[in-house]
């Protein structure tokens, strides 16, 4: 099919010839240049800034309609059709206003922060091929990033190795909750509300809290809209493995006049699946059903952002039948058997066991930005996370009513405040401090016990430092938290409640320098340290948890993690060449894992995989690389490079659940434009994972999986349809249909993973 769609196109591509230049000037109102301005084609990356006297010059371009954008600071985003060809120049006069100029791409670069830390973007067309999957599937396409998983619907994000509440995820600027309950839960999160997602590799703890001793993922949506008018995208997305099927919309809009400075946003998504398919067989009660919305509103007025945000996440989520067992014996075959004995077909029915999740979000923000050029940001946030799970093992009774609850069910309602203030550029030194609080609860019922309610405050002062001279910049932190932590119980004999309540407090510190030796080279040095206090499960969950198929026990004696991680990344940009190396060691003291116990434990339900949370000293190390090399006219070569080592000092043997080598390499091949389609690609490429050879030995109860290799392959373009646009993408995920198994899928004992899957995405934008 690749090798089809280039003999195809390549013919007619060859006869658009991509020739034109356009120049221009962009003045104000008062006929006085702009210096700085950013002017760039809509269909293309291709752009400029003007220079002292406001000119611009954009070569290299194809003939045709196009939409030509400017931006500066403090002025209004200006939108200009152009017909390429008729027009050789144009002025652009921009109006006044408090618009701020967001991230550009000028030229195909990306404008750099001057942040010490490892940071790494999934934007543009890189974010739009995943769009479809969860969050955690989403980030593996970055360097340095895997995923643990519970089949094929649930995963969470693992950063150089770690992963659950040591990696946060920062919605829309708000700490997202709802992680407590273990690493099987996925992010309770939309992923398409995301215009942008940045990963912040290494500890970060002093920006944002005590438990990013990982990193942190950021999710940003797109800027609300400052120009009147209505403007809009609507996803299509279909999938052949699981016959998935999504929908998501956004419509945003701004007024003018007695309106000026108001605008507004409205999202939301649809999504539903069946079971899902491995290459030999179907995994039954593996289905989802998702619905999302949010809304966004906006003012701005003299100094003043001020923003209100509400969204809502919804869905069901099937847990594999294969994963339940009645005996010892039964569990014992199903760990030896190359495949699943249960049923095998396709439907759409969702049966127990399954899981409900329901998450709110409510965000009211404002920030003031004061002469001196600082600026104050007061955010604050209310969450409400509501996940019932129901186990095929019904209750001994005939009540209808009860026979419908669900066996386990948590509410936890959490508040966050955060003062920022940042400090003007002021003789090469910027920064910020400020205070971040919050307060969370949960309320357990069920059937059975997992773990107890509890009342949560955390709280935290911190202030950051950078000074920036020549090519060199500094940067320092500091932060203090404190952790307050009641927990509700009842004796198990005489049912006379009690609670134990813990304290936790300490520093977190972070250093580190930037240096650009030229326009082409920087290396970055960075070193921090961290702490993370015991989350609720870890201390006190007891039983069978439905979701993983496994029984969990906790350990109230935990102490906190305290981690020393060190990171150093070369990063190297020419006309052909873009590349990246990530260097980390990361010392952890009293790391907590779950550790598999020798025996399953049987209980009324069942028998299950049993597992105990326990805690040692260990070292985390590895390195990142990425590169992209067009090493021909049209032609680009992607390589992506992971590989982490984990080792257990107290032990003095291999750290379990770390991810294997992978390696991901392959081939873009970008056609010409051609009338009103621009951008055309190909792509293929493979995605290489070892055998996790690197496990202490008799400790799981299965062995690591072989090692596999996956190539997919994908086409896309962008059409031009008047002033609005579609962007066309299908891929082939797993072509030649191999059976596997990751070591990160708890699932890994029962079943294989995904089979080949047809994917066909559109995005329509007017």
């Amino acid at each position: 099919m690749v090798l089809l769609a280039v003999l195809i196109t390549s013919p007619m591509c060859n006869a658009q010839v991509c020739i034109y230049e356009l120049q221009g000037k962009v003045t104000d109102k008062h006929q006085r240049p702009v210096v700085g301005a950013i002017v760039r084609l809509l269909s293309t990356s291709l752009g400029a800034a003007t220079d002292t006297n406001g000119n611009f010059t954009i070569t290299n371009i194809c003939r045709g309609k196009d939409t030509l954008v400017c931006e500066a600071i403090e002025y209004k985003k200006t939108r200009v059709v152009i017909n390429i060809a008729d027009t050789e120049s144009i002025q652009i006069v921009l109006a006044s206003g408090e618009n701020e100029l967001g991230e550009v791409v000028v030229k195909g670069e990306r404008l750099q922060d001057l942040h010490t830390a490892t940071q790494t973007e999934l934007s543009g067309k890189a974010l739009e091929q995943t769009r479809g999957a969860t969050l955690g599937q989403a980030l593996k396409e970055l360097p340095g990033l895997n995923s643990v998983q519970t089949g094929p619907t649930l995963s969470k994000p693992v950063i150089h190795g770690l992963y659950s509440n040591r990696v946060l995820i920062i919605n829309d600027g708000v700490r997202q909750e709802g992680q407590q309950w273990g690493s099987e839960h996925a992010p309770e999160i939309d992923p398409f509300i995301a215009n942008k997602i940045t990963v912040v590799k290494g500890a970060e703890s002093v920006r944002y809290g005590s438990d990013a001793i990982g990193g942190v993922v950021l999710l940003s949506p797109d800027d609300l809209p400052t120009q009147k008018g209505i403007t809009g995208d609507v996803y299509l997305i279909g999938a052949s493995n699981g016959r998935m099927g999504a929908l998501s919309t956004s419509l945003q809009g701004a007024f003018d006049k007695a309106l000026e400075g108001l605008s507004w946003r409205i999202q939301g998504t649809l999504k539903d699946a069946g079971n899902f398919s491995t290459p030999h067989y179907y995994l039954n009660n593996t289905g989802l059903r998702e619905g999302d919305f949010s809304a966004n509103v906006g003012y701005k007025w003299k100094g003043f952002d001020f923003n209100v945000y509400y969204s809502q996440y919804n869905t069901e989520v099937g847990i594999f039948e294969g994963a339940e067992s009645g005996s010892l014996k039964d569990l014992l075959i199903k760990f030896e058997s190359p495949r699943p004995l249960t049923r095998s077909f396709f439907s759409y029915d969702i049966q127990r066991s399954y899981q409900t999740v329901y998450h709110d979000l409510f965000k009211a923000s404002s920030n003031y930005k004061f002469h001196n050029g600082g600026k104050l940001d007061i955010t604050f946030g209310r969450q409400k996370d509501l996940r019932k799970e129901y186990d095929s093992d019904l209750p001994l009774t005939t009540d209808p009513n009860i026979l419908k609850e669900p066996q386990l069910s948590f509410q936890l309602i959490t508040q966050t405040l955060d003062l920022i203030y940042t400090q003007p550029n002021k003789n090469g030194f910027t920064g910020s401090f400020g205070f971040t609080g919050t307060t969370s609860g949960n309320v357990f019922k069920g059937i059975r016990y997992l773990i107890p309610n509890f009342r949560d405050y955390n709280g935290g002062i911190f202030a950051i430092e950078r000074y920036s001279v020549n090519k060199l910049t500094f940067e320092a932190g500091i932060r203090y938290d404190y952790r307050w932590l009641q927990v509700y119980q009842r004796n198990p004999v005489n049912l006379v409640l009690y609670n134990t309540t813990y304290e936790y407090s300490n520093i977190t510190g972070t250093a580190g320098a930037l240096y650009h030796f030229n326009d082409h080279l920087t290396m970055n040095l960075n070193t921090g340290t961290a702490w993370r206090a015991p989350s609720i499960n870890e201390l006190y969950i007891n039983g069978v948890h439905f979701s993983d198929a496994s029984y969990e026990i906790g350990d109230s004696a935990l102490k906190s993690e305290r981690s020393i991680n060190t990171s150093f990344s070369v990063n190297y940009t020419s006309d052909k060449l873009r590349s990246s190396i990530d260097l980390y060691y990361n010392n952890i003291w009293n790391y907590i894992y779950e550790m598999p116990l020798a025996q399953p434990v049987t209980t009324i339900s069942g028998v299950f995989p049993a597992f105990a949370f326990t805690q040692d000293n260990v070292n985390i190390k590895g390195v990142d690389v990425s590169a992209q090399y067009a090493f021909l006219p049209n032609f680009t070569y992607q390589l992506k490079a992971t590989v982490v080592r984990g080792y257990n000092e107290t032990i003095h043997n291999h750290l379990i659940y770390m991810p294997a080598d992978r390696l991901d390499n392959g081939i873009e091949y970008h056609l010409p434009n051609i009338g009103k389609v621009s951008e055309p690609y190909v792509s293929i490429d493979n995605i290489s994972v070892a055998r996790q050879t690197r496990v202490p030995p008799h400790t799981d109860y299965v062995p690591p999986p072989a090692g596999y290799s996956l190539w997919n392959a994908n086409v896309g373009c962008l059409l031009h349809i008047k002033h609005n646009s579609l962007n066309i993408q299908f891929a082939v995920d797993n072509i030649t249909n191999v059976a596997y198994r990751d070591y990160l899928n708890h699932f890994r004992y029962y079943a294989d993973e995904l089979g080949i899957n047809y994917i066909l995405r559109l995005k329509y934008s007017f």
